[in-house]
């Protein structure tokens, strides 16, 4: 049998194993627990009891979720430490909550263990993340590695490796590829997602992630991760440029913007002293602006993140044309900012003062830009000096769209 086949043979049969192991490994065969809290009719006296308080039936669905979680991102054969702990937490559960009298005992007892569980999730999150962060090194390892896992994030990163080609070879035929990124897609938005419609909703509307280009399995990407802690690892960003960027960059226009959080560059451009005094030029205009956004304003600190990120990481892509028609009107908008930016007259919204200060600051911002630009990445002089009004145009574009009226 050839590897790839091998290897989908052991993701469909992981599938079935996970779905059995929650059910079964977690609650034991057959037992009542494995089901919803019904307050319908509350089936024994604990469920009572629970039905009976509001706190308990929001920490009975918290203790469920994190359970989830932290069973999607540990490895199948590692879950036995979560699951003795369900289970010693289910007899303390059902000694402590029995009798309504021993509300406060069972209310604490479902918060140590959602907190247990919480810090078992963000330790198998940070290993999950070391897999991932393996994949430039070794990615048929890492393949290997995420089919242990039977959950979104693991499933996601599996749909990445295959659409990037890092695991193709000459042997490997498109419709095999083709059909195990539309499985595990199916078993991420129809299986493994937290209860969240319109995420759910957004990622059917990427259409055939197997068809489709890179960037697209970028935006699944980013939308599973955007369910953890997982950060996005910078080696997305050196090793696909714009499409990256692109996929990570703001796409909801509100709070859901904050995640997954971005890798840190090794160093921020837009920290070297020259552009920090443009900042403060900026910033008694920009920040007020920004609090009136309300949730929106996620999406605009998102950008600016993102900005930073591409000039201080990869600045050659700075000069990428957009592959996305949402990144095209981006990019038209930010021209349009620019054109305003050099004929700004509006001084009720920005001081005059303020505004002329950043004028004359810019040119010695691009300067050091450029010259961190040739001698840090090894652009030519003519490259970096583009790179380094792009740069420029990112910073002041992003800013100042917030204090110019809304299309």
């Amino acid at each position: 049998m050839r590897r790839f086949d091998m290897a989908m043979a052991r993701f469909k049969a992981g599938l079935l194993i996970g779905t059995a192991l929650l059910v079964v490994g977690v609650f034991g065969a057959g037992s009542s627990a494995a089901q919803s809290l019904s307050c319908a009719k509350p089936a024994s006296a604990v469920d009572r009891t629970l039905c009976a308080s509001a706190d308990l039936r929001i920490a009975a669905e918290d203790v469920a979720a994190a359970l989830r979680d932290t069973l999607a991102n540990t490895p199948l054969a590692e879950r036995d430490p979560v699951t003795r702990g369900q289970q010693a937490f289910l007899a303390e559960r059902d000694r402590l909550c029995a009798d309504r009298s021993g509300l406060a005992a069972c209310r604490q007892s479902y918060e140590k263990r959602v907190a247990d569980l919480q810090a078992q999730n963000s330790a198998a999150q940070k290993k999950l993340a070391a897999v991932a962060a393996g994949i430039p090194r070794d990615p048929k390892a890492a393949a290997a590695a995420l089919q242990r896992y039977d959950g979104a994030a693991a499933k996601a990163w599996q749909v990445y490796l295959l659409q990037s080609g890092l695991l193709q070879s000459g042997q490997t035929q498109a419709a095999d590829r083709e059909a195990t990124v539309r499985a595990l897609v199916a078993s991420v938005i129809d299986k493994d997602l937290p209860p969240d419609p319109e995420l759910k909703e957004e990622m059917r509307n990427l259409g055939d992630v197997a068809t489709a280009p890179l960037g697209t399995a970028l935006l699944f990407l980013r939308h599973v991760l955007s369910t953890t802690e997982m950060e996005a690892p910078c080696f997305l960003f050196t090793r696909h440029g714009q499409p990256a960027f692109e996929a990570f960059g703001p796409f909801w226009g509100n709070s859901r913007d904050a995640s997954p959080a971005l890798c840190e560059p090794p160093s921020s451009l837009y920290d070297l002293p020259e552009w920090q005094r443009i900042e403060a030029r900026l910033a008694p205009a920009v920040d007020p602006a920004l609090e009136e956004r309300g949730s929106i304003r996620e999406g605009y600190e998102r950008q600016f993140a993102v900005d930073n990120l591409q000039a201080s990481l990869v600045p050659g892509t700075l000069l990428e044309s957009p592959h996305s028609p949402e990144a095209r009107k981006a990019a038209e908008q930010r021209k349009a900012t620019v054109t305003a930016f050099r004929s700004w007259s509006d001084f009720a919204v920005w001081p005059e003062a303020d505004y002329k200060a950043v004028v004359a600051a810019l040119p010695a911002a691009q300067a050091a830009t450029a010259r961190i630009y040739r001698e840090k990445f090894g652009l030519n002089q003519q490259t970096a000096d583009q790179a380094a009004r792009a740069a420029a145009d990112r910073f002041i574009a992003a800013r100042l769209g917030l204090l110019m009226p809304d299309d």
